[in-house]
């Protein structure tokens, strides 16, 4: 997989080039679900990474730039099984929830 770090003080952050990373997966033979969390929108992404007062306008560029490229890869057909809006804390967390307990199936025996 493609992945670029950036050292934060003692953390370390790896972005991983979803687009690359998901066909990656998708080609073996892991019965892998795949989920896009999605801001409501690039211009709200920026304004959530711009108040965290987290990021130098360098970073801030590349992570913007990296979530456009995901976003539009998003957009294809049979990218994710499943795509939640980031745009309300409670509903978001609830879809992705619903997805990772699938149903009730997770850990089901088969």
């Amino acid at each position: 997989m493609n992945r670029y770090k950036e050292r934060r003080g003692k953390k370390l952050t790896q972005y991983i080039m979803l687009e690359k990373g998901v066909k990656q997966v998708k080609k073996t033979d892991l019965n892998a679900r795949f989920l896009f969390l999605a801001p409501p929108s690039v211009e709200e992404l920026e304004r959530r990474l711009r108040g965290r007062g987290t990021e130098t306008e360098e970073s801030l560029q590349k992570r913007l730039a990296q979530a456009r490229n995901e976003l539009e890869f998003s957009k294809q057909p049979g990218a994710h099984d499943q795509i939640v809006v980031n745009d309300d804390l409670e509903t978001a967390y609830q879809e992705l929830k619903d997805f990772i307990v699938d149903g009730g199936k997770f850990g089901a025996e088969l």
